[in-house]
């Protein structure tokens, strides 16, 4: 009989829209409620970008690679999350 490796399933939660206008230097990040899969809830902090379409397209990019090392920092590893 063999084996099948079975790989965790995860729920990634997201958004995005673009707003006309530059967003204050150091605003607080405001923390929303997000409901959990499993019925639970938790909250994540909204977080802003301000530049043209292109400064804001390349930060964005950066900021995703960068999530998925803080939570998979080992290729071929099983992520994980805080």
């Amino acid at each position: 009989m063999a084996l099948k490796l079975v790989r965790e399933q995860l729920t990634l939660v997201y958004g995005l829209r673009l707003f006309t206008g530059r967003a204050s230097e150091g605003a607080a990040h405001l923390h929303v409620p997000v409901p959990r899969p499993d019925g639970g809830q938790d909250e994540m902090a909204l977080h802003t970008m301000s530049g043209t379409r292109a400064e804001i397209r390349e930060q964005l990019l950066q900021s995703i690679d960068a999530f998925f090392e803080l939570v998979d920092p080992t290729p071929g590893g099983t992520p994980g999350g805080p």
